[in-house]
């Protein structure tokens, strides 16, 4: 992403299965940098549909035969489970968001190849814990606006949370696309701003919250910390909040690019981002863990300027406000690392079986993600050998060790 001119980094604690997981993806450049790099993060997105088929009859094609196709002709990834019961396989069929169409003509055409006349798909969104607060008095209306099933895990009890926060979606694929584009439209945003404090109008504290959007401020010597926390889809207002905090024209406005859709998901969600956020602050604060559980978001982060009217600094001015962006997770994930797959490689090498290299480079597996790894993981990217499994299964142990 150097073309958007900012810096990104994406947690490398997230990848490792051991690691406790942040849901911040840090970017770095001037305001409307980052809006490019938000978007161009939200394209990315992998997107990924489940679907149930005969396990003979992806036999009778071939695995290998049906992950070469449809990555040559729609761009798309397939990863096999079997079932227990051995008739029966779930396929995820993987593309991104940039990429819907053809990742909605790979899932119909896969469906006939495997004779199935069923149209419904189901998708999975590992998301966080603030999500799924946010998201969770909207559930029914979601449901209502788009025909789709949710199911939302129980976060109303902080001392038996899940250790995953997982929503599935079930419906027909454009039924569970619409659904979870609206539940990604409900993904916390803050944008945060360092400012000299004898140059800031509290003025914009009453527009904040006609908008719904969550003001703070917080004061250190003469600096003073704006954040600005709202729904990803109010991120226009978000932005004119900002402007007015650099005390910047109308005309150096940021307009963000947001999908059509969410302006169903606007007319449902409303006036009610304070009133979440604020409830789930009591909601921690009555409970001696709360403080285990942190209210994250995208975060514009625009140290103290000694000049707020110069834009055109180099990153390295002090005179010039850079930003930060926090991106959630559950928006971005994990991050393929082309250098972590060499050194898996070499790995592989080193056991005998560098002869898989392909099929880990494939289904975009690199280091990190091999230690996370199990049985049914390797036999779903194509690794049916038990002697294999058995020996890339102890190194993985030996790994996490």
């Amino acid at each position: 992403m150097k073309e958007t001119g900012t810096r990104i980094h994406f947690p490398d604690r997230n990848r490792i299965a051991s690691e406790l997981k942040s849901n911040s993806v840090v970017i770095r450049g001037q305001p409307a940098n980052l809006e490019n790099a938000r978007q161009r993060i939200r394209a990315d997105i992998p997107v990924e549909f489940i679907v149930d088929c005969s396990f003979e009859r992806i036999n009778a094609i071939g695995q290998s035969s049906l992950l070469q196709y449809f990555s040559t002709t729609f761009d798309v990834l397939l990863r096999f489970f079997p079932k227990i019961d051995g008739v029966n396989c779930q396929v995820n069929i993987r593309g991104h968001q940039n990429g819907i169409k053809e990742l909605k003509d790979s899932v119909i055409y896969f469906r006939q190849l495997m004779h199935s006349n069923l149209d419904t798909v189901v998708m999975k969104i590992e998301t966080s814990f603030d999500h799924v607060w946010l998201i969770r008095d909207h559930i029914d209306k979601i449901v209502a606006a788009t025909g789709a099933g949710i199911r939302c895990p129980d976060v109303s009890v902080l001392k038996e949370l899940p250790k995953k926060y997982c929503v599935w979606i079930r419906g027909s694929f454009d039924q569970v696309h619409l659904a979870s584009s609206m539940l990604h439209g409900l993904l916390p945003m803050q944008l945060m701003v360092q400012v000299p404090s004898d140059r800031v109008s509290h003025s914009f504290l009453v527009e904040a919250k006609d908008v719904d959007v969550l003001a703070r401020l917080e004061r250190s010597m003469d600096t003073l910390t704006i954040r600005l926390t709202s729904y990803e889809w109010n991120a226009r207002n978000l932005f004119d909040l900002l402007r007015c905090c650099l005390d910047q024209p109308n005309i150096q406005t940021i307009m963000p690019n947001l999908p059509s859709n969410w302006l169903g998901i606007a007319d449902i969600t409303r006036n009610t981002f304070i009133s979440s956020s604020q409830k789930l602050s009591n909601f921690l604060s009555s409970n001696e863990s709360g403080s285990a559980q942190q209210f994250s978001a995208m975060v514009i982060d625009i140290p103290q300027s000694s000049s707020l009217s110069d834009q055109t600094s180099s990153t390295r001015s002090c005179s010039s406000p850079l930003t930060d962006i926090y991106k959630p997770t559950s928006l971005a994930a994990s991050r393929y690392d082309h250098d972590s797959s060499r050194h898996l490689s070499q790995l592989l090498e080193t056991v005998g079986l560098f002869h898989y290299s392909d099929l880990f480079k494939q289904n975009e597996v690199d280091l990190a993600m091999f230690t996370t790894l199990k049985d049914e993981d390797l036999i779903s990217i194509g690794i049916v050998s038990f002697g294999a499994r058995k020996i890339l299964l102890n190194v993985i142990q030996e790994l996490r060790r």
